[in-house]
């Protein structure tokens, strides 16, 4: 649902396409990540997922204020429902941003993070980075009207591309290689971002995920 129309004011430079916004976001989470990499060198890859998520988090916000992106509200672990009619929440996603001025009250982007490890074995985290993190896009619990979200890879060994690999090696192996990521040239500058596309089982509609690969390396590029 990220807005591309409509009254903006994102801080300088004043930010209204919807380029301009994924970008951005893009930027909170690898700029957000490597700031919590240097204010915190216990932050490593033996820590579990929810203390990656929080330190992330911390790092976005921080990160949110040194732009001055007065407009954009990061909330961390927001409960979710896929209608307005379940009493309590049906999911809570690691992370979402919020856009003023845009009016909707549900989330105009969702962040869902996941660790990655190429040289597991047995092999486990990059099931649960599909089944637990790609898949509830897919099912429609998360971002659902979304055209795009995103995921987030904390990678604790090897580099993106090994990542990438190790998660279309597992989707390949349940058939399901039409939900592969590929990594794309058009966010340099954000680490390694790979996108993949899918069709929501719930009513067809499409939605493209954009993967950034973070790494243990507060130089990574």
């Amino acid at each position: 649902m990220i807005p591309f129309e409509g009254r903006a004011s994102l801080g300088p430079p004043r930010l209204l396409s919807r380029t301009d916004l994924i970008r951005v976001i893009l930027r909170l989470q690898f700029e957000g990540w490597r700031a919590a990499l240097t204010n915190d060198p216990t932050l490593k890859p033996n820590r579990d997922e929810p203390y990656m998520n929080g330190r992330l988090f911390q790092g976005m916000v921080r990160v949110r204020a040194f732009l001055g992106l007065t407009n954009i509200f990061i909330v961390e672990k927001p409960g979710v429902r896929t209608t307005g009619t379940p009493a309590l929440p049906e999911g809570e996603p690691d992370v979402i941003l919020l856009f003023a001025e845009f009016g909707a009250n549900e989330p105009h982007a969702v962040i869902e993070c996941k660790r990655v490890n190429p040289g597991e074995d047995p092999k486990q985290l990059r099931g649960e980075y599909v089944r637990s993190g790609m898949d509830r896009f897919i099912r429609g619990l998360y971002g659902p009207g979304h055209e795009l979200d995103f995921m987030v890879a904390y990678l604790l060994e090897d580099d993106a591309e090994s990542g990438i690999a190790d998660i279309n090696a597992y989707l390949d192996n349940v058939n399901r290689s039409i939900d592969s990521l590929y990594e794309s040239s058009d966010y340099r500058g954000f680490g390694c971002v790979a996108y993949s596309d899918h069709v929501r089982m719930v009513d067809n509609s499409r939605i493209r995920l954009l993967h950034s690969f973070l790494l243990f390396s507060v130089d990574h590029t």
